[in-house]
């Protein structure tokens, strides 16, 4: 994802975070080395919007842990969790 356009539309409003949100969210600013937490919460709900429409369309997502070989379903909420889902 690239910083926002300065001509593009643009909507501003506020969101209140507990405290340690706020410091997570800082973590991954710097790990990732973005410019804000706002680019970090931008790029998270983009990842999150696009997961949903990918439910949407069929796509089931599966977890496999490279050491322990353990797998199963990932669970994208609002939604109930995999096994539970309706079938289509």
């Amino acid at each position: 994802m690239s910083p926002r356009n300065p001509g593009a539309e643009k909507t501003r409003f506020t969101l209140w975070l507990p405290d340690e949100m706020l410091e997570a969210l800082t973590g991954v600013q710097r790990q990732t080395g973005k410019e804000s937490v706002a680019e970090v919460i931008r790029e998270a709900i983009s990842v999150y919007c696009d997961l949903l429409k990918a439910r949407e369309e069929g796509v089931e997502l599966y977890f496999r842990h490279g050491k322990s070989g353990k797998s199963g379903p990932v669970w994208i909420l609002p939604g109930p969790p995999p096994g539970l889902r309706r079938r289509r």
